[in-house]
């Protein structure tokens, strides 16, 4: 941010309506980008002006209360409140579908108790016989799940692409950017040591996802599966991260 918008956003409390419109406006290209980015992960019935609104909301929020004393960077402070107020008015709109809810909860209870109970990564087979269908079914379930797993697995505070998380960037640094503040040493450690329990391939592919910034179609090559394939893979591994990190934080 050059300084004249920085002296812009330090300045928002105190300016005319006007000019906060004209502010808003500014950074609405960064709504629109966050946006863009959670598309892909929501059902095809969500209304993207709506999004939009929910986004902006966020943006007033960061311009009220960005502090550059503390937040070094304001691009990065805003998508973090923009996605948040985009998440949050998911879930106060309820707009997963039930069915599909039932299923993620569970796929996530089935593997939560059978690792629980053996004690390592539990297998398809065994997460497909206690859920009583076929492993064919199970990863097709696994495959309609796969956008919820990925936005509940982000508002743990985990996030992708530019707001990723990495460790030796974290522990590295001494910025006090907000992203290492959401993102502490503590969770970062929190998230090494969950990585650790995944089983190779998952591990691989999460690490393809979110550090090297890959998509699914990308991922599937490298591996040598198909992109609906990879994607199963990837819900598998947030799921058992999302177990991991619950239990251990």
């Amino acid at each position: 941010m050059n300084s004249k918008n920085l002296n812009g956003v330090m300045a928002y409390k105190h300016i005319s309506n006007d000019e906060k419109d004209e502010m808003i406006r500014a950074y609405l290209p960064l709504v629109k980008k966050v946006v863009n980015r959670l598309l892909g992960r929501v059902p095809k019935e969500v209304d993207v002006k709506e999004m939009i609104n929910s986004g902006i909301i966020g943006l007033v929020d960061a311009l009220e209360k960005f502090d550059p004393k503390k937040d070094t960077n304001f691009a990065t402070y805003a998508r973090f409140r923009i996605q948040g107020a985009i998440l949050d008015s998911f879930r106060s709109q309820d707009w997963l579908p039930r069915s599909l809810r039932k299923k993620t909860h569970e796929i996530e209870e089935a593997y939560r108790q059978l690792e629980a109970k053996l004690g390592r990564a539990a297998t398809d087979e065994e997460v497909a016989k206690a859920l009583g269908v076929s492993v064919d079914e199970f990863n097709r379930r696994l495959g309609e799940v796969s956008n919820i797993v990925m936005l509940s697995f982000e508002e743990l505070g985990y996030g992708h692409g530019e707001d990723r998380f990495s460790k030796d960037d974290v522990l590295e640094s001494k910025s006090q950017d907000p992203l290492y503040k959401l993102l502490s040493t503590e969770k970062i450690e929190l998230v090494a040591r969950s990585l650790d329990r995944l089983p190779e391939k998952e591990r691989l592919v999460i690490s393809l996802y979110f550090y090297e910034e890959l998509n699914l179609k990308e991922i599937g090559e490298i591996i040598g599966v198909t992109e609906s394939r990879a994607s199963q893979i990837r819900s598998r591994a947030l799921i058992r991260l999302k177990t991991y990190l619950k239990n251990i934080s």
